[in-house]
């Protein structure tokens, strides 16, 4: 698996930044207003909002005939689906009812069952059910659209606010509404607003992450801050610390493990909360949470270490395939690989510094390395797995810069440059992704004597070539080495 870090996955050439992001945000607004949940004991209700809200998306989407394929009126439709469905459910659940009506806990149950058949039955009723309900159950996190994040930036940013403004009020309504009677406040209002804050944050999260993801976010973050927070600042500290390290670390190791994203961010959380219990029981023997607070701390660096960390073995050798074979110490060497796409292609670092001083115009910056540049250094690597010589890549690099642009121009820098031997000249004519499965490739190599400029031997490689786990450049360049150079070279 790849080694690119978060940075790159943020970064403006990734090809999941709205998943991160909007994981992310779908975590950490969960886990806010599920301190608030779990205070008021109302988790029961955090149980059957994500589902009918589940069930909301897939009315809009029988109604429609589309899913989530469908266009960005399909998807307005379906965000207010979702948010229609949980604030009607929010409704029958937390209005008060007169004296003799039934507990709670039994509209809960009613209500889940209900919208879990509901959601079941409409989805079975789609031209494509099962697809459906695949994706709605675990989330359409790898696809949100631009549009999809833009509603949950809005949300995100407008429920942070509304918590900052309100934050006593939602305090006092939450522990002591009698009390806060007694302040002039109006306690029915401050409900209606928070539940109107859950409802949205339920109603978004579902459609772009999936009711177990926003489930696990309202509850079990929130269940590991109490365990070990002294205090309301403290809880709500750590529950988006828990939520935000969950849902990171959980898809960077989703992606690495070929894992789906949000079930296993939601692994992430549990095993946090399962942390944070142990370090309750030890922490008696200790001052305040400080047993609780290590073992989160060594929990969270143990989750980072095993997304990062990842085993190197050496590469088999391979047959010849197609290559000629060449006199005792006959080495090649890889020349700059030719870029005739007209774009860039240029691989965004990990370090952000250079990435935002290249973007500021810094002329002081290097260009970086591109995918030309991987190409060749991936070139010389598979030469090498098939018993060939090749002169050091430094080496050929301070000789020969320029990449040519034809064999014959590469016969003539390497003969200017000194070099013997053999050069391999290579020109990328495509490197492009359709959808989100396939790399489409043309590369044509050929092997040039430098003396007389006579071709030993060409190849080609064109695709399409399955990227499917592919998340950064980075990634795409590792799934596709193998394949693409067995076609160039071949393997037979």
């Amino acid at each position: 698996m790849s080694e690119a870090s978060l940075l790159e996955l943020l970064g403006p050439d990734s090809l999941f930044r709205n998943a991160v992001v909007g994981g992310l945000l779908v975590a950490v607004g969960c886990a806010a207003l599920g301190v608030y949940v779990a205070l008021r004991r109302i988790v029961l209700v955090g149980v059957a909002l994500p589902q009918v809200a589940a069930a909301g998306v897939a009315l809009v989407f029988w109604w429609t005939g589309h899913g989530h394929a469908g266009g960005d009126e399909t998807h307005a439709l379906a965000r207010l689906g979702a948010v229609g469905a949980t604030g009607l459910a929010l409704a029958a659940l937390v209005v008060p009812r007169g004296a003799g009506s039934p507990p709670a806990e039994w509209r809960v149950g009613a209500l889940l069952a209900i919208s879990m058949s509901a959601t079941i039955l409409l989805v079975a009723l789609h031209p494509r059910g099962d697809l459906e309900l695949t994706a709605l159950l675990r989330g359409d996190l790898l696809a949100i659209p631009d549009a999809d994040l833009c509603a949950l930036l809005v949300a995100f940013c407008g429920g942070a606010l509304v918590f900052t403004l309100f934050r006593r009020e939602l305090l006092l309504a939450s522990f002591d509404p009698e009390y806060a009677s007694t302040l002039g406040l109006a306690p029915g209002r401050i409900d209606a607003l928070f539940f109107a804050l859950l409802g949205v944050a339920v109603g978004l999260g579902v459609m772009t992450a999936g009711p177990l993801v926003v489930f696990g976010s309202l509850v079990l973050p929130p269940l590991a801050a109490l365990r070990i927070g002294r205090s309301l600042a403290s809880v709500i500290a750590i529950a988006l610390g828990v939520a935000a390290i969950s849902s990171l670390g959980g898809f960077w190791i989703a992606y690495r493990a070929d894992l789906p994203a949000g079930p296993t961010s939601v692994a992430a959380a549990a095993a946090l909360w399962l942390v944070a219990t142990l370090g309750a029981r030890l922490q008696r023997g200790l001052r305040g949470g400080t047993a609780g607070v290590l073992l989160m701390g060594l929990a969270s660096a143990a989750l980072v270490g095993c997304a990062t960390t990842s085993a190197e073995e050496p590469a088999p050798p391979l047959s010849r395939g197609s290559l000629p074979e060449f006199a005792q110490g006959v080495e090649v060497s890889v020349l700059p690989f030719h870029n005739a796409t007209g774009e860039r292609l240029r691989i965004p670092s990990a370090n952000p510094l250079p990435e935002l001083a290249r973007a500021a115009g810094d002329p002081f910056q290097p260009k970086g390395e591109t995918v030309a540049d991987r190409l060749q250094a991936m070139a010389a690597r598979a030469l090498a797995r098939r018993g060939i010589a090749i002169r050091d890549p430094d080496e050929t690099r301070s000789l020969v810069s320029k990449a040519p642009a034809t064999a014959a121009e590469a016969a003539n820098l390497a003969r200017s440059a000194g070099l013997e031997g053999a050069v391999l000249h290579a020109s990328l004519g495509r490197f492009s992704r359709t959808g989100s499965d396939l790399l489409l490739v043309q590369l044509d190599l050929v092997l040039v004597d430098p003396g007389n400029a006579r071709v030993l031997w060409t190849g080609s490689a064109r695709g399409p070539f399955p990227v499917r786990g592919a998340l950064t450049l980075e990634e795409v360049l590792l799934d596709i080495e193998d394949p693409l150079f067995e076609e160039a070279f071949g393997d037979f």
